[in-house]
Parts: C-alpha cells; structure tokens; sequence
C-alpha cells in the first residue's frame, strides 16, 4: 500500500498535465510560476557575484595607503581609507616662529593622529618653504599623543637635554594650531614630557615668538592659475606690508603697501588678486626687517 502523500502527489502531476493539454496558454503561466519561484536565488547568487567582482577589482585598483610616519612605508590593506588633509605646523626661521600648511595622509583619523601627524612633521623639520627648520634634534620622536578633555599630552623621546624656550613654543603653537582641527577645537593646555620628564609648556604671546609678517598664499611651490590670490598676514605696528613679486629673473614685476585688517598686538590679515603671465616668481612680504617670501609658479 502506496502512503496517501504519494498518491496526493500523483494527482496533483495528472491535473498539472491535464491544464497543459485542455489550455494551449497553459504552459507559458507554469513556466512564468517556476521561473518567479527561481528568480530570488537568481538575486542572491547574482549579488554574491557582483560582490567577488567589487572584492577584485578594489584589490587591483586600491591605492596604497601610506604610515604618516613614514612616507616610503605602506600600511595594512586592514586599516581604514587615508584621509589626506592640510594641518597648520610651526617652525622656525631667523629667531622667531612661521606657520606652514603642511599635507597630511592619515591612515587612520582622529583627533590624536591628526595632532601627532602635526607635531611629527613640525619637529622634523618637514617644512615647504627651504628658509624654515626646526629647533628640535633631528633625534627627537614623537613617542605619543593624548587628549584629555581640552588638555594635550605630548611626549617626546631622543632629545638628549632640556628644549629651548623657542623649540617648546614651536611645539605648543603646533599643538594650538593642529587641535582646531579636531573635535575639541581648541586645546586648553599643553602637557610635554621630554625623554620621561615634564617640562613647562605654557604658550607665549604671538607677539613674542611669531615672525611679525607671513605670506601664507601662495604656498610654497603651489602651481597657481594667471589670476590667483595673494594672503598676508601680520602683527605690524603700523598695519602695513611691503609686497614684492620679481619674476625669476629678479626683476620686479609687482610692488605695492598693503593695509592688513588690523594693527599690532592684533593679527592683521589681508587678501588681493593679482594676475600675472605664465612663469616662475616670488612673491615677498616686508616688514622693517622682516620678510617672508615664498617662490611660486603661474601655470
């Protein structure tokens, strides 16, 4: 004796037969049923191909990131994209402090890296501009970052004595200028420790340390366009600038007094447009004694 659900499945194949013979449309609805019954496993296997492609193709076209702490030295493919962005770094030039955007790769980015990244190029000495250094030991490490509410810890390794006044200030300003560009917006205070041991870290008045005139764009050996914009910045008793810009035969193709947008102790600013033909120049910035220059190109 045949199980009834063999014979319930017998029956349902003759009726299933007897549609296809009475009804000649019959066929093509069973076939459209059948295929709409695959069609989800269809998605799926589809989506799991897709995928394998997309897995391929990122492992062939991905670009290699890069350790912002060495350049030359690829990072794990397990690590988060680069973030590549420009951070304010100080160094050093004729006994006072200028400011430099440097490009930063991140390859994994938060407020720490983005600080550490900051300091690491400051105390190297990895400056754009040929005329500013650092006042740091080219031994010196950057052995940490840390953030605690507003206050920054940094700690630094290979020094080999006490930092000059001017070296901490290089450091600190760095720190300032970097933290605005991460969550806590403004560091409260800046805690240094030097091979294990804390040194005073107090942020001195702009007006003793920073360099009283700035060209900050063009930026050294940008490739800017036949009109382009020039910002100065200074603390400047009078709240005037001296521009300079000689091609690169040294002539001078442009001359003019700047007002910036405020006097000394307060940080003046000012921006113009200039347009000059294609070629290499250098735009200056005066002062008294004091001049920034950066050199340039007109695409």
């Amino acid at each position: 004796m045949r199980p009834p659900e063999e014979d319930r499945l017998r029956e349902a194949l003759r009726a299933r037969a007897e549609e296809v013979r009475i009804s000649p449309d019959a066929l093509p609805r069973i076939r459209q049923r059948s295929a709409e019954r695959r069609r989800p496993w269809l998605a799926v296997a589809g989506a799991a191909v897709a995928t394998a492609l997309a897995i391929g193709a990122a492992a062939v076209v991905g670009n290699p990131r890069r350790d912002p702490g060495d350049p030359g030295r690829p990072v794990s493919t397990e690590e988060s994209a680069v973030d590549v962005l420009r951070l304010p770094a100080y160094f050093a030039h004729d006994g006072r402090l200028y400011r430099e955007f440097v490009p930063v790769s991140l390859a994994q980015d938060s407020d720490e890296n983005r600080i550490r990244a900051a300091v690491e190029l400051s105390v190297r000495g990895k400056a754009q501009d040929p005329d500013y250094a650092s006042l740091w030991p080219a031994s010196t490490t950057v052995v940490g970052v840390a953030i605690a509410g507003k206050q920054v810890t940094v700690e630094l390794a290979g020094v080999g004595g006490r930092p000059g006044d001017l070296a901490v200030q290089q450091l600190v300003y760095t720190v300032a200028g970097s933290s605005t560009y991460t969550s806590i917006k403004k560091a409260d205070g800046v805690r240094l420790v030097v091979d294990g041991d804390p040194v005073p870290a107090t942020q001195a008045p702009m007006t003793q340390v920073q360099a009283p005139v700035w060209v900050i764009d063009p930026a050294q050996n940008e490739v800017v366009g036949k009109s382009f914009a020039v910002y100065l910045a200074g603390v400047v008793a009078d709240g005037t600038v001296h521009l300079r810009v000689r091609d690169a035969a040294g002539e001078v193709v442009d001359e003019r007094d700047v007002r910036l947008s405020a006097r000394s102790p307060s940080l003046g600013e000012a921006r113009l447009t200039m347009r000059l033909a294609t070629g290499r120049y250098t735009v200056e910035a005066t002062s008294g004694r004091w001049t920034d220059d950066h050199d340039f190109t007109v695409g």
